[in-house]
């Protein structure tokens, strides 16, 4: 009886990860585009609670020279496997995402930022789901901004991906 219990929870939790045959690995991501400065403002509260747990990282560096925050804008975007997507920013900036894949749990990511007259910037980084991947320090006519990416696997024939 033990093993049959055994192997019937492997085998839900082997559906709960395995996608179905031909099905294309989705991610849906949240880009949020933060001005910081130091007006002496806070944290914007629509920041916090995008950063959810998270939100304590603006007290560190390389956010500690920073003592205000706004949330400028926080655009969903479903991306898939391998192809990039095309970044609504606020202007001047430019940019893609792109997801080439999944180190085990965590998000492969790139992070491309175009800022006028200037180098294109590439942020790669690993994220868990859920976590943020900052890139930080582009100067505009406010402040400086920080372009946050915080991802997660989207659900295929109502089994969540994990």
């Amino acid at each position: 009886m033990r093993k049959q219990l055994l192997a019937l929870l492997f085998g839900i939790v082997a559906l709960g990860i395995a996608l179905p045959a031909g099905a294309t690995e989705r991610i849906r991501c949240e880009v949020l585009s933060i001005e910081a400065s130091t007006a002496g403002r806070g944290v914007d509260p629509a920041l916090s609670a995008a950063l959810g747990r998270h939100a304590g990282v603006l007290s560190k560096p390389p956010f500690a020279g920073f003592d205000s925050f706004r949330l400028e804008s926080r655009r969903p975007y479903e991306l898939e496997v391998g192809k990039a997507v095309d970044l609504t920013l606020p202007r001047p900036f430019g940019g893609r995402l792109t997801a080439p894949g999944r180190d085990g749990a965590r998000f492969e990511l790139i992070l491309d930022i175009v800022r006028p007259g200037a180098s294109p910037v590439r942020i790669q980084g690993k994220a868990s789901p859920g976590t943020p991947l900052f890139a930080a320090g582009f100067a505009g006519p406010g402040g400086t901004w920080i372009f946050g990416v915080i991802c997660d696997l989207i659900a295929t024939a109502g089994i969540i991906q994990h």
